[in-house]
């Protein structure tokens, strides 16, 4: 049996047509009903068509949030094809080792990124450098100049993928997780029908990156599966997402914490949203005390979700579960979550342990490697590498976690990805990053170094050279240099005793210049 995640338009497209979908709110509140949509992605389908490209074929799709994104995304389904989503703050080596490594035979970027010294550019003359599979550089823009449309998005085999998820960067241990068409179906229909119970009437508001896959789920197809109206914001300011969740009368609200942490910050004169019902946090811890000043100032409760790449939104907080409001709530229907320790054992309610998860939700495995995916996937069980808890209720609490990702503003940060580049520096002989915990992003990046002899290394001069190579949500903001690293009797860097010498104050640690936008 056939099927293709795209259905989400399509359907809609059919039975209500002049239904409103999509309201630009950075472009006089433009609105795009869901046969305005199905055009577009028809006409965008029919164009990557035109141009070669078919079923199972990766596309990269580096656009920020706006209209362009929204007709690659559905055009590419359309159209069969493979999507790996990438930020559009990317460093070049970052999308160049994704594109190669993925095989991708198109990145989509803007005509800016893809222009002589463009970030896209660079991408894809250091792909092409890698000897990897020539990728052809496709301006967004263009993608309505087909002279005809698809007449329907293409009938695909269920475990057919539809998106590819990177866990990782530069590293040369790029994991691509796979996700089908009929998980992403399967687990959208789970979470609007049984956890965020949204309908047709429902409005809402996008500001999370549609690069991301929580702004992908939650704020493209979990609203237009329900047939809701979605008023898509091309970035995050406090004071005007306050204003718009009144003036647009936004009932749904999915952030990251520092969003929230904005949001509980800002004194900016705004009313109560009257139709708002309820807010989604995910992708960082949420402190307590920011989750009560946010719902202080927005007048309705805010829960958080959990989940990772490889299985995203195991568990949510509803907010008619009394009790929740400080974990990270149940399963979602149809997904089985247990803890487990060392040995694979099952640990009864309120016993910390391993996180695994079984479900529909959980990726299809890591692309071209399946030791890898052997590793993750055990007996049908994705182990989280998160330490956690299940209450007698089913609810589970995160302690902790295994692996050592950083979760910096709702983005993975990979320590290692960061540790490469840093070594490249000419003073910097050894490098160890570490995550500590901040108010605003959940998460604060350090960097501990160890110099070369006689080498002088100058905060701004080391901010510079990351931001040269990395996103900025990757470089460093934390700086502490230290005359050798805690190792092992075997030899390797502890990481944790790094993380615990900064936290316990054993450490001096300096404070790098931000960039502008954190």
């Amino acid at each position: 049996m056939g099927c293709n995640i795209a259905q989400v338009i399509r359907h809609w497209a059919l039975a209500d047509p002049t239904r409103v979908a999509l309201v630009l709110a950075d472009h006089g509140q433009r609105e795009l009903t869901y046969g305005e949509l199905d055009q577009r992605a028809r006409r965008a389908g029919a164009r990557l068509t035109a141009l070669g490209f078919g079923v199972g074929d990766r596309l990269a799709l580096s656009v920020p949030n706006g209209l362009g994104f929204v007709d690659a995304w559905f055009g590419g389904l359309y159209a069969g094809c493979t999507l790996l989503p990438i930020p559009p703050m990317s460093a070049a080596r970052e999308i160049a080792v994704r594109i190669a490594h993925a095989r991708c035979v198109a990145l989509i970027a803007s005509a800016d990124m893809l222009a002589s010294g463009g970030v896209a550019a660079e991408a894809l003359a250091q792909s092409v450098a890698s000897g990897a599979v020539p990728t052809r550089g496709v301006d967004v823009d263009t993608l309505e100049e087909a002279e005809g449309m698809l007449d329907a998005p293409r009938d695909l085999p269920a475990d057919s993928v539809a998106m590819l998820l990177y866990t990782s960067g530069t590293t040369g241990v790029s994991k691509g997780a796979m996700i089908s068409h009929a998980s992403l179906g399967i687990h959208t229909a789970a979470l609007v029908h049984h956890v965020l119970l949204l309908s047709a009437s429902d409005r809402v508001l996008a500001a999370l990156p549609l690069t991301h896959s929580y702004g992908i789920r939650m704020t493209l197809l979990a609203p237009f599966y329900a047939g809701a109206r979605v008023v898509l914001s091309e970035r995050f300011r406090a004071d005007v997402v306050r204003r718009t969740l009144v003036e647009a009368q936004i009932s749904w609200f999915p952030g990251v914490p520092t969003m929230f942490h904005a949001l509980a910050h800002d004194d900016s004169a705004a009313v109560l949203p009257s139709t708002l019902r309820w807010c989604l946090s995910a992708g960082a811890p949420l402190p307590r005390e920011v989750r009560l000043r946010a719902e202080q100032k927005l007048g309705v409760p805010v829960r958080q979700g959990f989940g990772l790449t490889e299985a995203t939104f195991s568990t949510i907080a509803r907010p008619d579960d009394h009790g929740a409001e400080d974990t990270v709530g149940r399963p979602v229907f149809g997904i089985e979550v247990r803890i487990v320790d060392d040995q694979q054992r099952v640990l009864p309610h309120g016993t910390a342990g391993e996180v695994c998860i079984r479900g529909a939700n959980v990726m299809a495995g890591y692309l071209d490697d399946p030791e890898a995916t052997a590793g993750a996937v055990r007996d049908g069980w994705l182990h989280s590498g998160d330490v956690g808890v299940l209450d007698s209720e089913g609810r589970l609490t995160i302690v902790d976690r295994i692996k050592d990702m950083i979760i910096r503003g709702g983005f993975n940060v990979y320590p290692a990805e960061i540790e490469a580049v840093l070594v490249e520096h000419p003073a910097i002989r050894d490098a160890v990053v570490v995550g500590l915990p901040d108010e605003r992003y959940g998460e604060e990046v350090l960097a501990a170094l160890v110099l070369h002899p006689g080498a002088v290394l100058a905060p701004n001069e080391l901010s510079g050279f990351c931001r040269a190579r990395l996103s900025r949500v990757k470089v460093p903001r934390l700086l502490s240099i230290l005359e050798e690293l805690p190792v092992g009797p075997s030899g390797k860097v502890l990481r944790r005793e790094v993380r615990r010498r900064a936290l316990a104050g054993e450490l001096t640690i300096a404070k790098l210049p931000l960039q502008e936008g954190g």
